[in-house]
């Protein structure tokens, strides 16, 4: 016999719910994971009532999904990403096969297939809406910033679309602020050491930045550009955080480092700038790559272009 005992059959979806809560943190599993699965599965329970999960058939269960999109658009104005489509399934996949593994999965004392085994999350395509539109690129650039990080950090990786890693390797000296210059030295390919021009405006934000680090008694030449209160530079998870923290804020679901990058590139090339100074400015190794990442918005632009001579 070992250790552990056999879970004791919850009888309520809200229960199994708990029940998989502990059994997650009992595997020392991500606290991230289990915060990020409570709402849907809290909204499953509430959803389910006082029946049992065993008691609840797929057709159901794809009932519930349906009304959780027909929610999610209502609050929200506008369709659930397929990520957040994904999250709500995978949670309850996840909470069927803990039940299913355990023995748990018995209606009126027989045992029943697991009901979630045929619903399958949505496979996103990575190139699609990886880029904010217009509405939500003005929304972000006019949000409520708590903090002085926030502000410098979006606005910083929104206007020079350099990778985290990159801005988050910067020195304080590796800036011209006269020139309008900030110069990238550490890059994931050769291409990417290079010169990215500042706008007046980002040029104005980072004069402020570096005034809140005087204050803070962290201006230092060959200090790092985004320091810690120790002097180190920020960790990727802290900026990371930041960036979602400030997208959520605007109902920007999942905003990342990489997706104010490609905002970057799709912004200038709807400006009409060539591919091959954006492959350079964004230190892509060559122009196929730049035109592979921006295969759906270089088809639109030149559409545009198209018509837009022709009409001429």
């Amino acid at each position: 016999m070992s250790g552990t005992t056999q879970p004791i059959r919850p009888t309520t979806v809200q229960e199994a719910a708990e029940a998989f809560f502990g059994h997650l943190r009992y595997r020392r599993k991500a606290e991230g994971t289990i915060k990020q699965w409570r709402p849907p599965l809290r909204d499953f329970a509430k959803w389910a009532g006082k029946r049992s999960p065993a008691s609840l058939d797929t057709r159901e269960i794809e009932g519930f999904l349906s009304g959780w999109i027909a929610s999610f658009e209502q609050r929200n104005k506008r369709e659930p990403s397929d990520h957040s489509i994904k999250n709500v399934i995978v949670a309850l996949r996840s909470l069927y096969k803990y039940l299913n593994d355990y023995g748990l999965l018995l209606h009126e004392g027989r045992p029943v297939k697991n009901p979630m085994l045929p619903i399958q999350p949505p496979t996103p395509d990575p190139k699609v809406n990886d880029w904010l539109r217009r509405s939500e690129d003005e929304a972000l650039l006019s949000a409520f910033f708590k903090t002085e990080d926030e502000r410098v950090i979006v606005w910083f990786l929104r206007w020079t679309g350099l990778r985290l890693g990159e801005a988050l390797s910067l020195l304080i000296s590796d800036l011209d602020l006269l020139e309008g210059t900030v110069y990238v030295r550490t890059s994931k390919t050769a291409r990417g050491r290079r010169a990215v021009p500042i706008t007046d405006e980002l040029r104005l934000r980072i004069k402020h930045w570096l005034t809140v680090l005087e204050d803070r008694g962290l201006h230092k030449k060959d200090g790092p550009l985004f320091p810690s209160r120790y002097g180190n530079p920020w960790t990727q998870q802290y900026a990371q955080r930041i960036v979602r923290r400030v997208g959520d804020r605007v109902e920007i679901e999942r905003l990342t480092p990489h997706r104010l990058r490609r905002t970057f590139g799709s912004y200038l090339l709807n400006e009409g700038i060539r591919l091959e100074v954006v492959s350079k400015l964004l230190g892509h190794r060559s122009t196929e790559v730049t035109e592979q990442a921006y295969a759906e918005l270089l088809d639109q632009t030149i559409r545009k272009e198209m018509l837009t001579a022709l009409s001429g």
